[in-house]
């Protein structure tokens, strides 16, 4: 006869939030979007400290110079524990009168790290460590992914355009759902004369096609204004166009959760408007937020990025993913430094590994299902 342990604890049953995240980690796919994600974060916030140089630096002796390419081991065949780059020389075919550039086995340049560089601001305090570089005083110089026009560093340039292109995205987002879910809540909430004309004025928001407003009111924008004014009013006019279809799927929400017997219950009770809302009704919109800003990030990059390109977004000096493809709008450029199209690797790159993370979390909000 199988024996009984009477005195076994029950098994603790799991919270909804313990299971979206079980449910999750199962999706590989979901894990190293995730990583990627926070990995690119990382590399924007700290962009002037992974980079070997300040995005205006210009080397006008090394324009449109190749990307160099680190190496363990010299053309002899020698092992060297420190990475190195080889330097660059110059060479003009006497025929064609066209430059091409040969690695110079005779110039290694080692690479320092944690080493001394240009001063660069964070939270207000200057600092001047970088995390590598190469002795700047003998003349050597490091380009891992080449060079522009002006002899600006690409990849200085990339990690920094990560952190302008992200605060966009994210300003954006933020913004557009705050906006998005107090619209959305009180519409579907309190109704009557409130929801009415609030959702006739969403509906005039979203009676408008996108791509054409949009260029419409960038082109509004002074040209002349500060960098960091044109930004913020670019942010302003995505936000304005991007809360209206967002709160209008919260109130929807909200009009089927307030009919649900614990909200009668709590309104029975004699609780408080603000506590029923923040209590019982938005909670229970949490996971559609959730998803709803992960896909809407990268959908915000690729907009910027595009908006850029055409010169329309963020402007010089400030440096982005999109402003830096407007440097490419002719074919000489592509076809003399096809390394400034850097940018779209890492505009893929975030796309995919927000939309696999997407993907994993609009699967695990519904840990109950058998996706």
């Amino acid at each position: 006869m199988k024996n009984i342990n009477l005195h076994s604890q029950p098994k603790k049953s799991l919270t909804y939030w313990e299971l979206v995240r079980k449910k999750f980690l199962r999706k590989p796919y979901a894990v190293i979007g995730t990583f990627v994600v926070i990995s690119i974060v990382i590399l924007g916030i700290f962009a002037p400290f992974f980079s070997p140089y300040s995005p205006t630096r210009t080397d006008r002796e090394r324009q449109y110079f190749p990307p160099q390419t680190l190496h363990f081991f010299d053309q002899g065949g020698n092992f060297h524990p420190r990475p190195f780059v080889y330097g660059i020389t110059e060479e003009m075919d006497p025929n064609t009168y066209e430059f091409s550039f040969m690695p110079d086995p005779n110039q290694k340049f080692f690479i320092n790290f944690f080493t001394k560089g240009e001063t660069w601001n964070f939270l207000g305090i200057n600092l001047e460590t970088r995390l590598f570089g190469v002795d700047r005083a003998k003349g050597e110089y490091i380009y891992l992914v080449g060079t522009d026009n002006l002899g600006r560093d690409i990849f200085s340039k990339l990690l920094i355009g990560t952190r302008i292109t992200l605060l966009m995205a994210f300003l954006v987002v933020g913004t557009a759902g705050l906006i998005g879910i107090v619209v959305g809540v009180c519409s579907g909430y309190f109704a009557g004369t409130f929801d009415l004309v609030t959702q006739r004025f969403v509906e005039f928001i979203l009676a408008f096609p996108d791509l054409p407003l949009y260029l419409a009111l960038l082109a509004l924008l002074p040209r002349r204004a500060d960098a960091v004014l044109v930004f913020i009013m670019f942010a302003a006019i995505l936000v304005l166009l991007r809360w209206a279809q967002f709160s209008r799927e919260i109130r929807g929400m909200v009009i089927s959760i307030r009919s649900l017997d614990y909200v009668r219950a709590a309104e029975a009770v004699g609780a408080s408007r603000p506590r029923i809302l923040l209590r019982h009704i938005v909670p229970n919109t949490t996971s559609h937020i959730v998803v709803w800003v992960t896909y809407q990030l990268p959908d915000v990059i690729l907009l910027e990025s595009f908006l850029s390109f055409l010169g329309v977004g963020v402007q010089p000096p400030m440096v982005s993913w999109g402003s830096m493809l407007n440097q490419i709008l002719d074919f000489q450029s592509f076809n003399r430094a096809p390394w400034m199209m850097a940018p779209v690797a890492g505009i893929i790159l975030t796309v995919l590994a927000f939309n696999a993370m997407g993907d994993g979390l609009r699967d695990a909000v519904d840990p109950y299902s058998d996706k």
